[in-house]
């Protein structure tokens, strides 16, 4: 895997007995084919990839976690999974059963890492419209494109500054680019070959455009070329979308003008250091 990174799970209320199947159930994930690993730590300061499990049929760990992870207008402060058989009605936590089951709990650490950690290692769409498939064994999934959707249109507020270009005939591809940007708060407009790339940059000024190399009908040189001519366009970094990365197509790509190249198939590690390079005002974690 491109990416894999462990996740802290600090426990409230959750008696030893339910503790012992968690670890048991956590390490499931403890394999070299993993992209996420599970461990409890005592330490209950919030950091970047803790999540929190609390017993919602505990009245004093309910109150403890409210006193130290809830803001004044109620909403959680730190990624929070209740498990117990009481509901909690609070915006952006979940639920999960007591005992822990397998299947359901890793399922619902792992949407939790996407949703509120952003962690997506390898975007992978299928047409399946079930919110995500798991494999406990080998943590290999399959996130749903609507449920990708769904987070990345949150994460994309009306009105965003910051615009994205992204041209490839690959719809895919094009999708995949789209959700990722929208995870970090970019609007995104879509072009299928040169021409509509072309025509939307006459009337449109982007802070980066992600362009194929190999397009029918103009090129993504050829495109690049015109871009960087352009008054509107002259000083956005472009993007190169290609498959091959031999020294003639960079040098290629290079006298187009072009930025950087990023080689597909896109991996989730390298779009997320061309953004922080090139977007880093995008809110990113």
């Amino acid at each position: 895997m491109s990416d894999i990174r462990e996740f802290k799970i600090h426990l409230i209320g959750i008696s030893d007995r339910d503790k012992q199947v968690l670890v048991r159930i956590l390490k499931l994930r403890h394999s070299p084919t993993s992209v996420r690993n599970y461990v409890l730590t005592d330490e209950s300061a919030p950091e970047n990839n803790k999540l929190y499990i609390v017993n919602s049929d505990c009245d004093k760990s309910i109150a403890y976690w409210s006193e130290h992870f809830l803001n004044s207008d109620r909403t959680p402060t730190v990624p929070t999974v209740f498990a117990g058989q009481r509901c909690i009605k609070c915006s952006n936590t979940y639920s999960v059963s007591l005992p822990f089951r397998a299947t359901t709990t890793l399922n619902t650490l792992d949407v939790v890492t996407v949703r509120e950690l952003d962690y997506i290692p390898e975007l992978t769409i299928s047409k399946s419209a079930s919110v995500d498939r798991v494999d406990v064994n080998s943590d290999k999934q399959v996130l749903s494109e609507k449920f990708l959707e769904e987070i990345a249109d949150s994460r994309s507020c009306a009105g965003q500054q910051i615009k994205a270009m992204v041209v490839d005939d690959s719809q895919p591809v094009r999708k995949q680019l789209e959700i990722q940007l929208k995870m970090l708060g970019v609007s995104v407009e879509l072009a299928e070959n040169g021409e509509q790339a072309i025509e939307l940059s006459k009337g449109n000024k982007y802070d980066i455009i992600f362009l194929d190399v190999v397009m029918p009908g103009i090129d993504g040189y050829k495109v690049c070329k015109f871009l960087k001519q352009n008054n509107r366009s002259k000083s956005t970094p472009v993007i190169m979308l290609t498959g091959k990365s031999s020294p003639f197509d960079k040098v290629k790509g290079s006298l187009s003008g072009c930025d950087t190249y990023l080689t597909k198939p896109l991996q989730h590690d390298e779009f997320q250091d061309i953004a922080r390079k090139y977007i880093p005002q995008a809110g990113m974690r």
